[in-house]
């Protein structure tokens, strides 16, 4: 936090736009969601300036936190090309646009808004002779 504040502080009085990959590394929660709040907060962002962030948190997907077109999601197919879209824009398999007073971070979770990391099983005890497998 130490190195961002001098930066956030000048985005802050130049109205700028501040980017910054992984919001949420090496940071408290609560810090982070502090940091976001001072950019949501107009009486203390009073030149409008903007952040744009990644995370791989899932408690900033909240309605009451961001609106649906302030949150982006990356999907990645099977070669590997990443597609970016809205929760603004998204339409699920009924044709019909999110409520804003869904749970995001639920449904995100749940996959139906996509962009989930396609995991496999591992298995840690496979194998002869790994430590603390009982035969």
């Amino acid at each position: 936090m130490f190195t961002l504040y001098p930066e956030l502080q000048e985005v802050l009085e130049k109205g700028s736009v501040f980017f910054i990959d992984e919001l949420n590394a090496r940071l408290h929660p609560l810090l982070v969601r502090n940091f976001l709040l001072t950019f949501l907060n107009p009486e203390i962002n009073t030149n409008h300036a903007q952040i744009v962030f990644t995370t791989h948190d899932t408690w900033q997907l909240s309605n009451q936190l961001l609106r649906r077109d302030e949150i982006w999601f990356v999907e990645k197919d099977d070669r590997g090309v990443s597609t970016l879209y809205s929760l603004a824009d998204f339409v699920d398999e009924d044709g019909s646009h999110i409520r804003k007073d869904e749970s995001y971070e639920k449904n995100y979770l749940l996959g139906k808004y996509g962009a989930i990391p396609t995991l496999k099983s591992i298995d840690i005890f496979k194998g002869a002779g790994c430590p603390g497998e009982f035969g």
